[in-house]
């Protein structure tokens, strides 16, 4: 319970910014605000009684008012399913819960994202745990929301052909424009004097505070750190992960390191996917995972600095992970392990795609420029149709130690 939030959380976000509230949103935000009184009181009875009547009241208005403040003509399986399935169970009412769990796994499965761990450890839905309809739900949910099991079910990489005249290449540190990034931001005093990992980290840490997150945000159209910085400050905005991940990969660049920002996707695309920046140490001789969104890092048991493929590789095997303790969003939500590698990171590292020139203004629209793209993918399903974001990518290799080989290489 209060894992998923009630849909008419969203829908009041929306509505805030109308000048004049709809009647029958006042109506459900009166049932709203009763709903968390019966909440806090524990009264699971009445508050189910909520629950089913901001369905009603929402259920009731056109499609096309539903699509605008939901994505949807149904309620959300997450948002409004999951809750009254919970509230049910702790009134007592087993009939209604196994009903409204069964309405949750029927829309949640190719709809919506899951959070497979919170539901199988839910006390809320302890009473209806050993129910044969219930369990049938967690079978199917188990299939449709194991992001770790869909990895470890993913077949391997294989090495193989690469065509010619692929190949990933790193702009030069003295590049004019990362030159003037450099100078601009006095990146040399935020790197520090320290050594190259705590270089590293500083640059990560420096980018996570110099914009916030705003994964709603719309993508500027010219996509460099200088300019998205001013772009943020102006309008006191922030950049989604795409954003962040490329600014990351310039600073680094500019820094002399060699750096690539890389898009992580899950096997079933449904709302989302992640962007993080991936950067070579020389000291530890491989790539190592920095996401700038939540200043976050990967280590092994010895609190090594890991790579995005072995991180990969030991979330398959059940091998020790842990991230560093500040990891956070926009200094609002401290991360954890279980959250950010156990669940959103597992879903998000069936596909790994990158540009194949790492450089100031990467995505930015110039005239005359080629922008190719080369995705890395388990080997059965290079042939096949995969998740939409990665379909359209000029390459698709199996080969994963020539994607992640050495910057230096020959």
């Amino acid at each position: 319970m209060k894992q998923f939030l009630l849909v008419i959380m969203a829908i009041s976000t929306t509505f805030s910014v109308m000048a004049q509230t709809p009647e029958w949103q006042k109506k459900l935000d009166e049932v709203s605000k009763l709903g968390d009184q019966y909440y806090e009181q524990k009264n699971w009875k009445k508050l189910v009684e909520c629950v089913e009547k901001e369905g009603q009241i929402i259920m009731a208005q056109p499609d096309s008012v539903r699509i605008a403040y939901m994505g949807s003509t149904e309620l959300s399986a997450n948002g409004h399913y999951y809750n009254l399935a919970c509230y049910s169970a702790l009134a007592g009412n087993k009939s209604k819960a196994l009903k409204s769990f069964e309405d949750f796994t029927d829309i949640a499965i190719g709809n919506e994202e899951i959070n497979i761990n919170h539901i199988r450890t839910d006390s809320d839905l302890n009473s209806l745990r050993e129910e044969p309809r219930f369990k049938t739900c967690m079978e199917k949910l188990s299939k449709w929301g194991d992001y770790k099991q869909k990895l470890k079910d993913a077949s391997q990489y294989v090495r193989g052909y690469v065509p010619d005249g692929f190949r990933f290449r790193y702009a030069s540190p003295n590049d004019p424009d990362l030159v003037r990034l450099r100078k601009e931001f006095n990146l040399d005093s935020i790197a520090g004097a320290g050594d190259e990992i705590s270089k590293i980290k500083n640059l990560l840490h420096w980018v996570h505070e110099v914009v916030p997150h705003d994964g709603g945000s719309y993508n500027p159209e010219i996509k460099n750190t200088i300019d998205m910085i001013e772009l943020c400050r102006k309008e006191n905005r922030g950049v989604n992960c795409r954003m962040m991940a490329q600014m990351l990969t310039e600073v680094y660049l500019a820094m002399g390191f060699k750096a690539r920002f890389v898009t992580c996707l899950p096997r079933d695309f449904v709302s989302d996917c992640h962007v993080i920046t991936t950067v070579y140490s020389c000291t530890l001789n491989k790539w190592l995972w920095v996401d700038p969104t939540f200043d976050a890092f990967v280590m092994d048991e010895n609190d090594t600095m890991l790579s995005i493929a072995e991180v990969r590789e030991r979330l398959r095997t059940d091998k020790f992970l842990k991230i560093n303790d500040y990891a956070n969003w926009n200094h609002r939500s401290k991360q954890t392990k279980e959250d950010y590698i156990d669940r959103y990171m597992a879903k998000n590292l069936y596909y790994l795609v990158c540009m194949e020139w790492s450089r100031f203004n990467a995505e930015t629209k110039i005239e005359g420029r080629t922008y190719r793209y080369i995705a890395l993918m388990p080997y059965e399903m290079v042939g096949k149709d995969a998740s939409p974001a990665v379909n359209w990518h000029q390459l698709r290799v199996s080969d994963d130690q020539w994607f992640w080989q050495s910057p230096y290489a020959e």
